[in-house]
């Protein structure tokens, strides 16, 4: 199947249909092409030469209409970066973190059995459909987009080392995929403080992550990391927490050993790693000890990834103080999902994308808080909720009642992937 792709608008020559298209995408962004740029024209076909459209590759018939477009790269820019608003990081940038991620977490020599997937993005092709930009105009906007890390849109130099130009094929993150991966929604956060009458903006966040990549332990040095601490006091004081009890019924956490490893984990190993032991991850600082735990068995597998040579062995949790006092992410975003995850609970790898989240968690922590509430990430398969805990003791708040151990079972889904990256191939 052909599938036709402009590939530049400098002296262009298109078909009445594809000049269309051109004409509507345009206008869609405030450019009305033949009334603004003199060099972009609407003809008709006079016979003198033979005419064939550049996007099509049809012939053009005798007074048949067609446009010839000449159009500024800095309209095109314009344009490509508008359509790129959502665009958060791609493979040079953000996937390179993520890898550094995974190799560090797969590589932990004191946890071989556990793993964590590769890090996958969307390729540009797909996210320009989201984008509903035309097929037609994906080849000419891909070469035009820039990514916040400077790649794109330019070949690479000498002293640019992200210099390049993206092909439909790359892949990228968007910016809610880039919040809930690394555990923070700034914009959710900031009207969530004007709820208690703190003035937090989006940018002042994201100026603060900053300072806590150079002085992360003097946080509250900052006045946005003071307003995050106010913001999250009033909260609690105001009783905006959640209460669990034992009402929620029992809780579980999961770990993965190797199919000829004999001896199941005991009720000490299925507790949180003990104080000193935690390496750094999104949702604590090193040292730190989180309890992580799920309101359904059915989800364990799916938050700690087992492979077929795994065995999971889940842990009975069993709430027995009256109350639990839970900061609950749905106060500040129903929706968000990612604040805290499982997955990277023992990497070696200190992230500054983890400071912020860390950073709340330990006020929340030190205000009274018991744990974090937060949905399940993989939530469109079934529902669940997670608890991060901390501020907790064993057998007093809450204890282990059982450990049970279980085989995966797997099955295979085939899925057909929509790819628009060979727009000049045939099928």
């Amino acid at each position: 199947m052909y599938v036709r792709a402009i590939t530049d608008l400098q002296e262009t020559i298109l078909c009445f249909n594809c000049g269309e298209i051109v004409i509507v995408f345009f206008e869609k962004y405030g450019y009305t092409l033949v009334e603004m740029l003199p060099e972009s024209v609407k003809k008709e076909h006079d016979g003198i030469e033979d005419l064939c459209c550049a996007c099509c590759d049809e012939e053009i018939q005798v007074r048949d209409d067609y446009y010839i477009f000449t159009v500024d790269d800095e309209i095109i820019d314009d344009i490509a970066d508008r359509v790129g608003e959502e665009i958060g990081g791609c493979e040079h940038c953000e996937g390179g973190e993520r890898w550094n991620l995974v190799n560090a977490y797969n590589n932990d020599p004191y946890d071989k059995s556990s793993r964590m997937d590769p890090p996958e993005g969307i390729s540009i092709s797909h996210y320009l459909y989201e984008q509903d930009v035309p097929e037609e105009l994906f080849q000419i906007l891909c070469t035009h987009i820039q990514c916040k890390c400077s790649y794109g849109r330019e070949a690479g130099h000498s002293d640019d080392f992200y210099g390049g130009i993206f092909e439909l094929n790359d892949e990228i993150y968007t910016k809610r995929d880039i919040e809930d991966y690394w555990g923070f929604q700034y914009e959710a956060f900031s009207k969530f403080s004007q709820q208690y009458e703190e003035t937090i903006e989006v940018k002042a966040l994201r100026d603060f992550k900053m300072h806590l990549n150079d002085y992360p332990m003097l946080a509250l040095e900052h006045e946005t990391g003071r307003a995050i601490f106010r913001t999250l006091k009033k909260h609690f004081e105001a009783k905006g927490y959640t209460v669990l009890t034992n009402d929620v019924g029992m809780l579980y956490r999961g770990r993965t050993r190797k199919m000829d490893t004999s001896v199941q984990w005991d009720k000490d190993q299925m507790w949180a790693p003990p104080v000193g032991l935690p390496q750094h991850g999104r949702y604590n600082c090193v040292g730190v000890s989180v309890l992580y735990v799920s309101d359904r068995l059915e989800s364990i597998p799916y938050e700690i990834h087992p492979t077929h040579e795994d065995i999971i062995d889940i842990g009975e949790f069993e709430i027995i103080k009256d109350e639990l006092f839970m900061f609950d992410l749905g106060s500040f975003e129903p929706t968000f999902q990612g604040f805290f995850n499982e997955m990277n609970e023992e990497t070696k790898t200190v992230k500054g994308a983890y400071l912020l989240p860390n950073f709340i968690g330990t006020c929340c922590s030190y205000i009274g808080y018991h744990g974090i509430k937060y949905e399940g990430v993989h939530g469109e398969k079934l529902s669940y909720t997670n608890y991060a805990l901390f501020n907790i003791e064993s057998k007093e708040d809450i204890k282990i009642n059982n450990i049970i151990s279980y085989k995966p079972q797997f099955t295979i889904e085939m899925k057909e992937i929509l790819d628009y990256s060979t727009l000049d191939s045939e099928f």
